[in-house]
């Protein structure tokens, strides 16, 4: 599929118009939902409006595990970041590490590591294009909701969908009205958030909408001998957006956003967890030196010894084009029209833990693109038959004009010699996936109360990916600018590509017999493509075969006492075959398939408003997860206790004494809580006519988790935090101040717990996640 083709569909819709399915939240409460729950408005009558189901509804009638929460919602909570839903809905995750990147829902999340270019099993969209890297939503401030469904979401959303999907709307211009808004807060760690909107009519019949941000915190992660203070972080951007609304059969919708981060310190935050043995004298000359400095190694170091420089950054931007029609008798045809683009800076770090400089490594920034357009048909809704269908192409280009070098010098401390290139010189990865999927999904009315659902999707993916190495100039064979390297061969060209198709879809029922009970059942199936990687460092290349997954649910969504109490709960039971994850070998992760793996469990969710001035809401999610057939490599664990349990455990089908191999049946995916809790309560009382003051206080528990399959010294034992704020303001919204703490009890925990990187087995690493420390602070907002 060429990139002229997504240009012919996009001209051929330029006279077409906005968006269907991007309508406003009807809910403006202050009562953060952690599940599948309404959030009403000040009384008990309002809805949050979700468009899981590609159409604008109530939450509570949508036959979907899907959740929500607003903007507003997430921000009074005293939370800055998109990542923080994890803190307000059960069942979901969200991982920094590349073994456990981007979201988690049900303890599936995205495999992948460093420069792969690996699909995702939890899609992110954006004002309705997938995202498939970076993050267009840096701030808050512009949020209008959160939307998580669960399960299998590729019918509509797409093969980035397997596991279920983020769908995150954004406000919309108002037409007819000049408003604005300005925030501001102050935090510890120097961190502070600074964003504001205007919104401008243009005429009668359009809109302009301007949002800006600059946020900022220090570091937090000591380094020892660089007397430096690593992990802080700079970002700052702009969204601008334009709705025209001619008629009320035609309207267009543009969006550009445009955001920069600038990173203190490596990507990856790592202190000593635990040293290996100091049996071989290489190890007690390296981390006896670490030792002397004064870290002590454990799951609470705050310190590091890495003497090299680190630094990092990107830039994140694109623009959106939303076309909608009415053709008449309310049938809807709707485009969009997507480019992104995420430029990733210069980055230099060192991953072995110590004071020397045994691993150093430099990337030019890895640059990525992605082009996309739908052409979607939405049927008038109330009728029989109800469907949304319609056609999707994609382009996605990564690694073009980026390179990495990395240098290995073995015998330190005690000789500087040899030097080894280990990328082989300067090495660059390429990858293009192009797509092309058609799907239709709906349902078919039999009575007033019952339903059939269904859809189905075919999706086709070419790929092809190439990587090669150059003589490093900085590095060349024999004598150079940094010394003797011992002599290299430049990798030649190595190529990979993959062309495949297969489908998904869903088939149930639904059955509402009022309108607070509703009742459903769902089978679903999963598709996430075959690719090809070549890892970034090395250039080890990796043929990953499609990800399938059966999806089963049954649930319920119910409100009594006049929706005083909200009650919702379903069980699922997920089976996938060669689930796609990532491993580290040592020093880079790769991303492979694991044989099969099932997760199931059940969620639970609860919402209570005994007045209007308070309201309090509960989620548990049950997940178990386990490996049916995973053969990988020998854990950290087994290795440091030696040749005989080596021997006993590491024994799977293809080892052999020099790569003995360790069969994960039975064990739970890396990263996946098999418990996790959100609660939290809110109160409002106004004072008076014009005042008001509201509280709130959230409280997250997920259970232990290991990060590295099969691998004891990995674990990271259940914790829980604790956050709220306290706010007082005009009764009508025009101003607002407060002060908000998250995790109160100052909670440590870690993005993961991994491998030393070249240690003797039994070193591990911890590593570091802002959110592992408490933050107080406090805001002032003004509405106009």
């Amino acid at each position: 599929m060429k990139l002229s083709t997504l240009a012919l569909a996009t001209v051929s819709l330029g006279a077409l118009a906005a968006p269907a399915l991007a309508q406003e939240a009807a809910s403006a409460s202050p009562t953060a939902t952690a599940a599948d729950s309404t959030t009403d408005a000040a009384d008990t009558s309002g809805d949050i409006i979700v468009t899981a189901t590609r159409r604008a509804e109530r939450l509570q009638d949508v036959p979907v595990a899907v959740s929500a929460i607003t903007g507003d919602q997430l921000a009074e909570a005293g939370f800055k970041d998109l990542t923080d839903i994890q803190y307000q809905f059960s069942g979901v995750q969200f991982g920094t590490s590349p073994n456990d990147a981007g979201f988690r829902l049900r303890g599936v999340g995205t495999a992948g590591g460093f420069n792969s270019a690996s699909e995702q099993n939890v899609g992110t969209v954006v004002d309705n294009v997938v995202i498939p890297f970076g993050n267009p939503v840096s701030s808050l401030g512009d949020l209008e909701r959160v939307e998580v469904l669960k399960g299998p979401q590729g019918t509509q959303f797409g093969k980035n969908a397997s596991s279920g999907v983020v769908n995150i709307t954004t406000r919309r211009p108002v037409l007819g009205e000049f408003s604005g808004n300005a925030f501001a807060s102050y935090a510890e760690l120097n961190e502070h958030d600074v964003h504001g909107a205007v919104n401008v009519p243009l005429g009668k019949t359009a809109a302009l909408n301007v949002f800006g941000f600059h946020r900022h915190y220090d570091g937090f992660l000591t380094n020892v001998v660089r007397n430096e203070k690593w992990g802080a972080n700079t970002n700052y951007g702009v969204r601008a957006k334009l709705l025209w609304e001619p008629s009320d059969d035609f309207s267009a919708y543009l969006i550009g956003d445009w955001s920069k981060t600038k990173r203190f310190g490596p990507g990856q935050l790592w202190t000593i967890n635990r040293l290996p043995s100091f049996a071989n004298p290489l190890m007690a000359a390296r981390f006896g030196a670490v030792l002397a400095l004064g870290i002590t190694p454990g799951f609470n170091n705050n310190k590091t010894a890495e003497e090299y420089p680190a630094f990092g950054g990107q830039e994140d931007y694109g623009a959106s084009l939303e076309l909608n029609y009415n053709l008449g008798s309310d049938y809807t045809i709707t485009s969009v029209t997507a480019y992104r683009a995420l430029d990733t800076k210069p980055n230099i770090y060192g991953i072995d833990g110590t004071q020397f400089p045994i691993f150093t490594a430099q990337e030019s920034g890895v640059d990525q693109s992605f082009a996309s357009e739908e052409l979607r048909l939405t049927s008038p809704k109330g009728n029989t038959v109800e469907y949304v269908a319609g056609v999707y192409l994609s382009r996605r280009r990564s690694g073009y004009g980026s390179t990495s070098s990395a240098q290995l010098r073995p015998a330190l401390p005690f000789s500087a010699d040899p030097q080894l290139s280990i990328s082989a010189g300067l090495s660059t990865t390429r990858t293009q996936t192009e797509s092309a999927a058609v799907f239709a999904d709906g349902s078919v009315r039999i009575t007033d109360e019952f339903r059939l659902l269904g859809g189905a999707r075919y999706s086709y993916d070419w790929v092809k990916a190439a990587s090669f190495s150059v003589i490093d100039p900085a590095y060349p064979p024999f004598v150079g600018p940094n010394g003797f390297t011992v002599p290299y061969t430049p990798r030649p060209l190595d190529t990979g590509k993959v062309s495949k198709g297969d489908w998904s879809g869903r088939a149930g029922a639904e059955y509402k017999p009022s309108d607070n009970l509703l009742f459903f059942v769902t089978v679903a199936r999963g598709y996430l493509g075959p690719t090809v990687t070549f890892s970034g460092l090395s250039g080890t290349r990796t043929s990953v075969d499609p990800q399938t997954v059966r999806d089963i649910t049954i649930g319920a969504k119910t409100q009594f006492f006049d929706r005083l109490l909200t009650l919702n709960g379903n069980v699922f039971y997920d089976k996938y075959k060669n689930l796609q994850t990532s491993v580290f070998n040592g020093f880079e992760f790769l991303t492979e398939n694991a044989g099969g793996f099932e997760a199931k469990g059940f969620e639970l969710d609860a919402v209570v408003r005994p007045s209007r001035q308070f309201s309090f809401n509960a989620s548990y999610t049950y997940s178990k997860t386990k490996f049916t057939n995973y053969i990988t490599s020998c854990p950290n664990s087994v290795l440091a206790a030696g040749a005989a349990a080596v021997a006993a455990q590491c024994n799977a089908s293809g080892s052999t004494a020099a790569t003995p191999l360790f069969q994960a049946r039975g064990l739970p995916l890396a990263g996946a809580p098999k418990h996790s809790v959100t609660a939290g309560a809110d109160f409002n009382q106004p004072i008076g006519d014009k005042l008001k003051l509201d509280a709130s206080v959230n409280y997250y528990y997920r259970s232990r988790v290991f990060y590295d399959v099969g691998n004891t010294f990995s674990t990271q034992g259940g914790y829980s935090t604790v956050g709220g704020t306290i706010g007082f303001g005009a009764a009508d919204g025009t101003w607002r101040t407060a002060v908000f703490v998250r995790n109160l009890f100052d909670k440590r925990f870690h993005a993961a717990v991994i491998g030393l990187p070249f240690s003797d087995p039994g070193g591990q690493v911890n590593w570091l996640s802002r959110e592992g420390r408490r933050t107080i602070g406090g805001s002032l907002e003004v509405r106009f």
